[in-house]
């Protein structure tokens, strides 16, 4: 879903650079990044017929390569020249906040009584810092979906999963039933793997603990928990213990372009937790699979991480009435129940989630316990350093552990410890 389309950027931007200010002054830009040409497709029809509502409003799509989206942005706002309204994912939306350079949208919700409780609460909130209303949900992506194969789960003998299963109990065992050795010994399908390299992400926020001491004001790295101790230690068991998922050099050898995603395509894989985006292209590959939710942690608790994104208005924006009326139809009923179609999404609006334009859309069977997964949600800290803190430092000291070469208590504690120092302690002083 995260794969973009140069030609198509290259001449977005083409358009764009050569439009000149008087262009600028007539049309609503609006900056989005996505690579689904399914996608770009009911965009720019949407644009065209909320400019068929509005006569004398003209509004420009730019796609932007979603690497390079931040940098971009704040170079175009530095020089005075950015897109009007801005396609914000819920995790990244934290720095342009942090910013400052997002207009406070609170005004234009009150004055046309806009209903924010007809979105879920966890992506409004997000949206929402201090109160204040910054972006419109367009949707909402939990990574909590367990994926798995049916067929395999079949030859196995193995139940189907249901809503009510839980680690480390039924979910090991389920997984110990489901990998498959060769004559020699050697394993030829593990049961569980991550789609993005190896994360305990989903244990940890299933077991009740989470990144930081709190999502919305965090104070200091929280990987030190007993709730994260128990969480690592028992992803680290599932590949070196149990020998259910593969480590990073097992899935460099199952896989060609060492994606787990392809091992669970394959066929080497059972199981896989993500979101809902993969479905197409499972659809097409032609793999009898369903989902259900990431289980349950030992404590009975659930909890997964989560996307989305929605529309924000540039606070340099010269024409923001127009520009509210593009943030507000292109996060309407009409436009999330298009682009539900696709079986990419799950809007935002809870209506519209609940409607069979999401419900009966290709995807999985169970694809209804989306609808009560939004209150279990997590997304990354409300800190502008926590992508450096995540992958600059946190995934680097991992790799010795995923790899066996470590525990996950001997690096924890003294990492965490590192980084508060680093990160968090300045802020207290």
């Amino acid at each position: 879903m995260r794969k973009f389309h140069t030609a198509f950027f290259v001449t977005a931007l083409t358009a764009f650079f050569s439009l000149g200010c008087a262009k600028h002054d007539q049309a609503v830009r609006v900056a989005v990044y996505t690579s689904d040409p399914a996608i770009l497709k009911i965009l720019n029809d949407a644009m065209r017929a909320i400019e068929s509502r509005h006569p004398g409003l003209k509004i420009e799509l730019v796609n932007i390569d979603y690497n390079s989206f931040q940098d971009k942005l704040t170079t175009m706002m530095a020089a005075g020249d950015a897109p009007d309204v801005i396609s914000v994912e819920a995790n990244n939306f934290v720095d342009l906040s942090l910013r400052g350079v997002l207009e406070d949208l609170t005004p234009y919700v009150q004055r046309d009584q806009l209903d924010t409780k007809a979105y879920y609460a966890t992506v409004m909130d997000r949206f929402s810092p201090g109160g204040k209303v910054y972006a419109l949900p367009g949707d909402i992506s939990p990574f909590g979906l367990v994926y798995y194969n049916k067929k395999i789960f079949d030859e196995a003998g193995v139940p189907y999963p249901t809503s009510n299963w839980s680690w480390p109990g039924s979910f090991l065992s389920v997984c110990q039933k489901l990998v498959k050795k060769d004559a020699s010994g050697k394993i030829v399908r593990w049961a569980f793997a991550d789609p993005y390299g190896i994360v305990a992400d989903n244990f940890l926020l299933s077991d009740g603990g989470y990144y930081t001491d709190s999502e919305t004001n965090p104070t200091r790295l929280a990987l030190d928990s007993p709730q994260a101790l128990e969480a690592f230690q028992f992803r680290w068991d599932l590949i070196w213990t149990y020998h259910v998922s593969p480590s990073p050099t097992d899935i460099q050898s199952y896989s060609f372009q060492n994606k787990p995603e392809d091992m669970f395509m394959n066929g080497q894989v059972a199981m896989i937790d993500s979101g809902i985006w993969h479905t197409p292209n499972f659809l097409e590959k032609g793999i009898s699979f369903d989902v259900v939710e990431f289980p349950k942690g030992p404590k009975g608790t659930r909890g997964w991480g989560c996307g989305g994104s929605g529309y924000a208005i540039w606070s340099g924006c010269k024409d923001k009435e127009k520009a509210w009326i593009v943030v507000k139809e292109l996060t309407g009923p009409e436009t999330e129940a298009t682009l539900a179609q696709t079986g990419l999404i799950q809007p935002a609006l809870i209506q519209v989630a609940k409607s069979d334009a999401f419900l009966k859309s290709i995807g999985p069977g169970n694809k209804k316990v989306l609808l009560g997964m939004p209150p279990d949600a997590h997304f990354t800290p409300f800190v502008k350093a926590w992508n450096e803190i995540w992958y600059g430092q946190v995934g680097p000291a991992l790799d010795p552990v995923w790899l066996g070469e470590k525990k996950p208590g001997d690096v924890l504690p003294a990492l965490t410890a590192g980084i508060n120092k680093k990160y968090f302690a300045p802020a207290q002083n």
